[in-house]
């Protein structure tokens, strides 16, 4: 039976930061790391849209990236 190993995840939140000449989205993204497996998806998307509300830039994303060891 393989095995899985909680080694760390990162918190990206993606701001809309404009539009380009051709009018396509141009993003920033803000990125938060050394979180642990203790927090919850209601606990980061409540955190991450506080973190945004103090922003000028308009959310347009979060994302959750963990690193897993398998065995």
């Amino acid at each position: 039976m393989a095995k899985t190993q909680f080694l760390g995840a990162t918190l990206r939140l993606k701001y809309l930061a404009g539009h380009n000449e051709k009018n396509e989205p141009k993003f920033a993204i803000k990125t938060y790391r050394h979180l642990n497996d203790t927090h919850t998806t209601t606990a980061l998307v409540a955190v991450a849209k506080a973190i945004a509300s103090l922003s000028s830039q308009p959310l347009d994303s979060i994302m959750k990236q963990e690193t897993t060891e398998l065995s």
